[in-house]
C-alpha cells in the first residue's frame, strides 16, 4: 500500500485526493492546505488534514506526494519533498522559470525518488494517437503548428492568484498545456519573440497578468509555430494546428474532434474515447467562448479531466512501485517535457517583456 499526502486542495487538489481514495493500492494519508479545502476535503474523505506542509512530509507513512499548490509554491515544495525521500507528483506549470525546473528534477534525482509532471494532455486518446502518427512519418516532416487559447474574461468580484502574474505566471504558464504539445512534437525553438501586454483588464476586479499574447518562434530545423494567448479576445477560439507535409491536423477542443486532412482526403479521430468526456467539453464551451477556463475550489473538474487524471495517476503509482514506464511516456518522469515547456513559457514572456526576439540559452545562469 502507497501512503500518499496530497498539498493543495482546491479544484485540482481536492480531485486528485479522490482519486487516490478510490485506488487500490494506494491510501490518502493526509492533506493539506493553509485555507478552508483542507478542511472540506478532510470531512469528505475521512482523512487527516496536516497541521503544516512540514507535518505531511515528515509523516512516515506518506511514501509520495502529490503537489498541487498554487504554482509559485512548486519549487519549494517539490525540494522539500525530495528532502524528505517523498516519490513526487507536480501539477502543471511545473515551474515559474528553467532554473527552478532543473532545480527541482535534479532534487528529485539526487534523493532517487520518482518525479512525474502532470501534462494531463498526454493523456487524451486523440492527441496521444496524432503524436503517434507524427512519430511514423504520416503527416511527414513537420513544418509549423499554431496555437490558439483565448478568450474574455468579466470583471470579478475577488481576483484569485491564478489572475496574478507573480504568482500563476501568467496564460503562458498556466496554461502551459499546449506549449507541451508544442515542445513534444517539435522540441524547443532556437528563438521567439513576443507581443502583448495586459491591455483590456486593469483595475478593479481583474489582476495584473498580460491579456493578450501573441508569440512567433523559429526552430533548428527551421520549423516555425505562432501562438495565442489570452483572455483579452472576444472572439476566442481553443484549437492546436499542426502542419506536415504530407497532411495536416486540426485539435479543435470545442467540438472535441481531431481533422486530419492530406491528399487521400479527410479523416476525423475523436478527442476521447468516451462519449461522457466529449459531452463534458461541449458543455464547457456552452458558458465559456474559449480556451480560457478556471476551475474554482469547492467545484467538481468535468469528466474529461476526471478520466484523463485517473490514467496518470495510475501511471505514477506504477512507476512508483518500480513497474515498466510505457513506451512514449518517458518525458513525463525524466524532467524532458517539465523543462521543455517551461523554457518555451520563459522565453516568450521575456521576449514581450523587453521588446526583442530571446534566443534559447538567454536563460541560462
Amino acid at each position: 500500500m502507497i501512503g500518499i499526502g496530497v498539498l493543495g486542495c482546491g479544484y485540482f487538489g481536492a480531485e486528485f485526493a479522490r482519486a487516490v481514495r478510490e485506488m487500490e493500492g494506494a491510501e490518502l494519508v493526509k492533506v493539506y492546505s493553509p485555507g478552508a479545502g483542507a478542511e472540506r476535503v478532510s470531512r469528505e474523505l475521512g482523512c487527516e488534514r496536516a497541521e503544516s506542509v512540514q507535518a505531511l512530509m515528515e509523516d512516515p507513512r506518506i511514501q509520495a506526494v502529490i503537489v498541487a499548490t498554487p504554482n509559485y509554491l512548486h519549487h519549494e515544495h517539490v525540494l522539500m519533498g525530495a528532502e524528505a525521500g517523498k516519490h513526487i507528483f507536480c501539477e502543471k506549470p511545473f515551474s515559474l522559470n528553467v532554473s527552478d525546473a532543473r532545480e527541482m528534477v535534479h532534487g528529485c534525482k539526487k534523493a532517487g525518488k520518482v518525479l512525474m509532471v502532470g501534462h494531463i494532455m498526454h493523456f487524451y486518446a486523440g492527441i496521444w494517437e496524432l503524436k503517434a502518427r507524427i512519430d511514423r512519418g504520416e503527416l511527414g516532416r513537420i513544418l509549423s503548428m499554431h496555437i490558439q487559447r483565448t478568450g474574455w474574461e468579466k470583471k470579478k468580484a475577488g481576483v484569485s492568484w491564478k489572475k496574478m502574474q507573480a504568482q500563476s505566471g501568467g496564460h503562458l504558464f498556466h496554461h502551459i498545456h499546449e506549449l507541451d504539445l508544442l515542445q513534444w512534437m517539435l522540441g524547443v525553438p532556437e528563438e521567439i519573440y513576443g507581443a502583448g501586454g495586459n491591455l483590456g483588464h486593469q483595475g478593479e476586479g481583474f489582476g495584473d497578468e498580460d491579456d493578450v499574447l501573441l508569440l512567433l518562434a523559429r526552430f533548428p530545423g527551421g520549423q516555425v509555430a505562432s501562438m495565442e494567448y489570452g483572455s483579452g479576445f472576444r472572439t476566442g477560439s481553443h484549437m492546436v494546428r499542426v502542419n506536415g507535409i504530407l497532411a495536416g491536423a486540426v485539435i479543435d477542443f470545442q467540438t472535441a474532434r481531431i481533422r486530419i486532412t492530406g491528399d487521400e482526403g479527410e479523416e476525423i479521430i475523436p478527442l476521447f474515447q468516451d462519449e461522457e468526456s466529449e459531452e463534458a467539453i461541449r458543455k464547457l464551451f456552452q458558458r465559456t467562448d474559449g480556451g480560457i477556463a478556471y476551475g474554482s475550489p469547492g467545484e467538481r473538474p468535468p469528466q474529461y479531466i476526471l478520466t484523463a487524471l485517473r490514467k496518470e495517476l495510475d501511471l505514477f503509482l506504477q512507476a512508483i512501485r518500480g513497474e515498466a514506464i510505457p513506451e512514449g511516456y518517458g518525458d513525463l518522469f525524466d524532467g524532458t517535457s517539465a523543462i521543455r515547456s517551461v523554457e518555451i513559457a520563459q522565453m516568450g514572456l521575456l521576449s514581450r517583456r523587453e521588446g526583442r526576439p530571446v534566443l534559447r540559452g538567454a536563460l541560462e545562469g
